[in-house]
């Protein structure tokens, strides 16, 4: 036999497993396991959310919600001193579904978590496929293991905010700092989500200017003024949709007023806001709430350094310019719960960053690439990870604590002893009122909170001590005025609590002469005959 008689592969030799078996479709089936495996527990978390423990942030956002339903006025009849989206989301729920499951609002979470994956799996910052796809599973991996230890399961304007604000960064911001032009009805939802943020807070504001600003110094410079028409465009019909809502639903001036001013001038003292609150934030900790925000700023950090690579100066202060503006997007500093827009976003840019890391080191390193689905798949393993670290907010436990609660139903029209009292001294349509600060007990009590007043805390008594001319609001002037048939009034034992605090004064005394107790229910005061 010559040496032409030689054949590489002998006839009756199998094929070697490789070649029956190649790596793309070994690729195929690992990105599908991975992308069932992200999506499964995606879902297990968001159930475990839907049954989880609620805060009483989320009771006063579902009360005004309700309130709006039946004829109230947001900051008017009902005043409250967060951004309008919130109750926008609750008042369309009870619209469409009634209140006899309030913690169903839950859902909206949910829906629009999975629209901020869908606005990073279309996003014009990555090239590939395939890279969009492993940036979204991150962003849904990442979420899934703080959506108990965070909140993000709750109705409440942080997560809202942090999930809209990631369609902006998918489909305008990161594309524009990566020269990657957006298509304009990319350019125009992204302006419509811009409104949707100045919706839920105001103080989104200054960090929302620095993100869409960055994007359009560079669109500017590239002339491409088109895109900056469409997301003009987006932004003033959002604009507009929301005066049409503020005609019926709300009142202009009384929203700069309880929901601006009223932060501004009563709020702000209480929460030690200011420049040292916001330097020492950035002091990283591991221990308790403070967990989140340096696990946020190590985040932004890396997908920092991701998006530098490779780009020109211009692009990187426009970059560096968008950054601030995240962490802008917590002005006040605060910790746990209340910084959950930071690390949304902060997952979002990891994955859309590492992925467009990984785009860069395939067009310009031939040796050691990095494998995409590897990177993504140990990423989401390492958030997973992290979250055991961590503790959960706004309750205190554990991961292991968070994922084995029992279920529980959010405010259900309670039979215990004084729900049933409640509700056979006062007849339905009839107001009370429940001190200081317990949103939930309307619910349990099946009855509704007096016009202007839900609550009382000491924020309240500072506005009513300087008041806006023609925005008066002082609960102990009320009392005298309109006094609700009953008051649930809960003193705590501790001595440092809000009942025995100075601002409590002027509500006991009113409590003392306008009002007596119930018999057998201590904190029931029921209206004495006039």
């Amino acid at each position: 036999m010559g040496p032409d008689d030689r054949s590489t592969t002998p006839k009756n030799h199998p094929a070697s497993p490789m070649k029956a078996f190649p790596v793309p479709t070994l690729q195929r089936i690992a990105l599908a396991a991975f992308s069932l495996a992200c999506l499964v527990f995606f879902g297990w978390a968001c159930w475990k959310g839907l049954w989880f423990l609620s805060f009483c942030d989320e009771g006063e956002h579902l009360l005004g919600g309700q309130m709006l339903n039946e004829g109230g006025r947001l900051y008017v009849t009902y005043i409250d001193s967060h951004g309008p989206a919130i109750f926008m989301l609750t008042q369309l729920y009870g619209a469409v579904f009634g209140w006899h499951f309030p913690q169903g609002a839950r859902l909206f979470l949910i829906v629009l978590a999975l629209l901020a994956a869908v606005s990073i799996s279309i996003t014009p910052a990555l090239s590939d496929r395939r890279h969009r796809l492993l940036a979204s599973l991150i962003f849904l991996g990442s979420l899934a293991s703080y959506w108990l230890m965070d909140a993000f399961y709750m109705v409440s304007f942080y997560p809202v905010a942090g999930l809209i604000t990631v369609g902006l960064l998918a489909l305008f911001a990161v594309p524009t700092w990566l020269n990657k032009a957006p298509h304009p009805s990319l350019c125009a939802l992204a302006g419509g989500c811009f409104v949707l943020v100045l919706a839920c807070a105001y103080a989104y504001g200054p960090g929302m200017v620095l993100i869409v600003g960055s994007a359009f110094w560079l669109l500017a410079a590239q002339r491409n003024y088109s895109a900056i028409r469409a997301f003009a465009g987006g932004a003033a019909l959002t604009t507009l949709l929301l005066g049409v809502w503020f005609l019926k639903y709300s009142d202009f001036g009384s929203y700069v007023v309880f929901h601006i001013l009223f932060n501004q001038i009563a709020y702000a003292p209480f929460i030690n806001f200011g420049p040292k609150t916001f330097l020492a934030s950035f002091v990283p900790s591991f221990r308790g709430e403070a967990f989140y925000p340096t696990l946020a700023h190590l985040l932004l950090a890396g997908s920092l350094a991701l998006l530098f690579y490779r780009h020109p100066a211009r692009n990187r202060i426009a970059i560096l310019i968008g950054f601030a503006g995240v962490i802008l997007l917590n002005a006040r500093a605060a910790a746990g719960f209340k910084d959950g827009q930071t690390l949304i976003v902060a997952f979002a840019l990891t994955g859309m960053a590492l992925m467009g890391f990984c785009e860069q080191r395939q067009n310009t390193v031939r040796t050691l690439p990095l494998n995409p689905l590897a990177c993504s798949a140990l990423m989401v393993l390492a958030f997973w990870e992290s979250s055991h670290l961590a503790t959960n907010t706004p309750f205190g436990w554990t991961y292991r604590d968070s994922t084995h609660q029992p279920p529980y139903t959010l405010y259900q029209p309670l039979n215990d002893s004084i729900s049933q009292k409640v509700r056979a001294l006062v007849p339905p349509g009839q107001p009370i009122l429940m001190l200081p600060y317990t949103p939930e007990f309307y619910w349990m009590a099946d009855r509704r909170p007096p016009e202007g007043f839900y609550e009382y805390l000491p924020w309240d008594w500072v506005y009513a001590q300087h008041s806006i001319p023609g925005y008066p609001r002082d609960l102990c002037q009320s009392l005298l005025k309109s006094p609700p048939p009953l008051v649930v009034y809960t003193p705590e034992t501790d001595p440092t609590s809000l009942t025995v605090r100075p601002f409590f004064a002027c509500v006991k005394e009113r409590l003392a002469s306008l009002y007596r107790p119930v018999e057998g229910f201590p904190s029931l005061h029921v209206l004495r005959a006039r």
